[in-house]
C-alpha cells in the first residue's frame, strides 16, 4: 500500500504545499537526501502557546499537520513519498506557555503519523522538540530529513 493510500485510510490527504513567506524553498535535494523547511499548521488552526491558549491535544494535532505540510514539500520536490527510504530527522519547536514541559507529548503528533504512514522501522526519526515562547505565533514549526531509495 503507498503512502497516499494509507493518509487516505486515516481521512487525510495531502495539502496543497504551503508558499514560502520569505527567500528560501519548501524543500531541497542534495543526493539521496531531502530536507524540508520549517512548516507550519493549516492556516485555519488557532495560534497560541501549548499549555495556556491550546491544549495538549490541540498541540499534537497541530503537529499532526505540520507533518503533512512537510510531507507536501517533500512530495513537491521528489513526486512520490513512496521513494522516501526512511526519515532520519524530526526537529520541532513548540510554542510553550510558561511551565509547560509536555513538548515531546506535542511533537509526538508528527512522529505517530510517520510512524502510521511508513512503519517504524522507516517512520521512526532521531527527534529533537524545542520549546519556544512566543504569544500569538503558530502552535509548533517543525522540519523534516529524508533519506530516499537509490
Amino acid at each position: 500500500m503507498s503512502v497516499e493510500e494509507r493518509l487516505e485510510r486515516l481521512g487525510l490527504k495531502l495539502p496543497p504545499p504551503p508558499a514560502p513567506k520569505g527567500v528560501y524553498v519548501g524543500a531541497k535535494q542534495a543526493g539521496d537526501i531531502v530536507f524540508s523547511a520549517g512548516q507550519g499548521p493549516f492556516s485555519g488552526t488557532r495560534r497560541g502557546l501549548v499549555g495556556k491558549d491550546l491544549t495538549l491535544e490541540e498541540g499534537y494535532q497541530a503537529a499532526r499537520e505540520v507533518c503533512l505540510n512537510c510531507l507536501a514539500q517533500l512530495k513537491a520536490v521528489i513526486g512520490d513519498l513512496d521513494r522516501i527510504k526512511q526519515v532520519l530527522q524530526v526537529v520541532g519547536f513548540i510554542n510553550s506557555a510558561e511551565g509547560f514541559m509536555q513538548q515531546p507529548s506535542v511533537l509526538n503528533g508528527f512522529t505517530d503519523l510517520l510512524v502510521e504512514l511508513f512503519g517504524p522501522e522507516r517512520g521512526k526519526p532521531a527527534r529533537a522538540a524545542l520549546p519556544v515562547h512566543h504569544p500569538g505565533w503558530i502552535a509548533v514549526e517543525a522540519w523534516m530529513v529524508v533519506e530516499l531509495e537509490e
